[in-house]
């Protein structure tokens, strides 16, 4: 008890730290692809969000998450890296990020339509972040890269499911522009004691047996048992490259599968696709 505790007191702290990505954390700028034709998208992103980008309003054309599905196992954390690119933005902390776990998000914007760029196509500027002087009317033309690195990593303490990034771009006239992109973070899984073995009663029947865990959430253990779960076998010929879905199984409540199916030579596996919280994982056994 002490210690769940104590990681989760250390988590609660750490999610504080990684809300907010200062500036300051934003490394060195690499060159940014055009958009086809010059011309300015919305954030990338399964749910990216933007303000309509106005005449004296930098433009934030992506928010790209690396990894874009992380996912975090009993030890160690994942750690982030965010690439912002936009333009018209002024000074050192021009861009700044924020990144946000389910049930934090605020008022969402809908995405900017797409428009031409004012720069010329081709030709995009590279900077180190803190490293530029207010932007010009030259400089406001060009496409950054700006690279966030947030000091904490993602570990088993925080909550899964949809997590969002936010970026928000200033410039030296007030403007500003928010977009963001959301990931989905997800818990690890694994198979333990998968085995297939002959039926004895039924000669050309074989038996697959196994246990599914997950990353135990109490905090207790490393991994433990997941109870009814809807996991599917496969089978694959020897020298063929795809599988075959064969036949479904769903775990009791102690985390464990068994299924007989019909006997083949080859090599068989057993798949759990996975679900918003937790991760896809297979395992193979042959037979």
């Amino acid at each position: 008890m002490r210690r769940l505790l104590t990681s989760s007191a250390a988590g609660l702290a750490a999610l504080t730290v990684l809300a907010e990505a200062p500036p300051s954390f934003a490394g060195r700028a690499m060159k940014a692809p055009p958009s086809p034709g010059g011309s300015t998208v919305a954030a990338s992103g399964p749910a990216a969000h933007t303000a309509p980008p106005g005449p004296d309003r930098p433009v934030i054309r992506s928010v790209r998450v690396r990894p874009r599905t992380p996912v975090a196992g009993a030890k160690g954390a994942v750690r982030l890296v965010v690439v912002v690119v936009a333009r018209g933005v002024s000074g050192p902390n021009g861009v700044s990020l924020r990144v946000e776990p389910p049930g934090r998000r605020g008022r969402s914007r809908p995405p900017a339509p797409a428009r031409r760029g004012g720069g010329a196509p081709g030709t995009p500027a590279a900077r180190a972040a803190g490293a530029l002087p207010p932007a010009s009317a030259g400089r406001a033309a060009r496409w950054e890269v700006w690279r966030f690195n947030p000091p904490v990593g993602l570990n088993r303490w925080y909550p899964s499911g949809r997590w969002r990034a936010v970026a928000t771009a200033r410039n030296t006239r007030g403007g500003k522009t928010t977009a963001s992109s959301s990931f989905l973070f997800r818990k690890r899984t694994a198979f333990s004691g998968v085995r297939i073995v002959r039926v004895r009663k039924r000669g050309r029947a074989v038996r697959m047996t196994g246990t599914l865990m997950r990353v135990d959430p109490t905090g207790r253990f490393d991994y433990w048992s997941f109870p009814r779960q809807r996991v599917t076998l496969q089978y694959r010929k020897h020298g063929r490259k795809g599988w075959k879905s064969v036949a479904k199984a769903r775990t009791n409540g102690e985390g464990r599968f068994a299924r007989r199916v019909r006997r083949a030579r080859g090599t068989w596996r057993v798949v759990y696709p996975g679900t918003r919280h937790y991760a896809y994982v297979s395992r193979t056994a042959r037979h």
